[in-house]
């Protein structure tokens, strides 16, 4: 059997993982940690973003938790805002855009502390009103991945072993 990437992996386990947390309020998106390596991780994950923000809307601070309900150190950086007339889907259409449509691309960069080898562990991601700052920046591309999700329900658990 042929190994999978990286991106299937996580494709698959953004199907397969529990992506619900009940204590949430209001709307909130999962975030999954994958560390494919044969080492613990602790350190910085970084998830790279690209969204549509509405005219009249403003960039806000992220939050982040464990499953555990702990918030976790998290920041937004190389926040860029560019006006667009049109939005590509996820099936690469293009439809238009309402005037004054911004494209908003940032990395959330948060703490995962003590990943282990081989495993994946599942994060709750919210806007905030403010960012608790990181310990570290990133000086590289962390060994770990990233995936968001909605919430649904999931044959996994929120940590697991691959």
């Amino acid at each position: 059997m042929r190994e999978e990437s990286v991106s299937q992996l996580l494709d698959r386990l953004a199907s397969e993982v529990d992506t619900r947390f009940a204590e949430a309020q209001g709307e909130y998106r999962a975030l999954i940690v994958l560390n494919p390596t044969d080492s613990p991780y602790t350190g910085v994950a970084v998830l790279r973003v690209d969204m549509p923000l509405k005219a009249g809307t403003a960039p806000r601070p992220a939050a982040v938790w464990t499953h555990e309900g702990v918030r976790v150190p998290c920041q937004i950086l190389n926040s860029t805002l560019e006006t667009v007339s049109e939005w590509r889907l996820s099936d690469g259409s293009m439809r238009p855009a309402p005037e004054g449509t911004r494209r908003w691309q940032f990395e959330l960069a948060f703490w995962v502390e003590n990943l282990p080898p081989r495993s994946y562990r599942v994060y709750r991601s919210e806007w905030s009103v403010d960012e608790l700052p990181l310990p570290e920046l990133p000086s590289a591309d962390p060994p770990v991945y990233v995936r968001e999700a909605l919430p649904h329900t999931g044959v996994r658990g929120k940590e697991g072993r691959l």
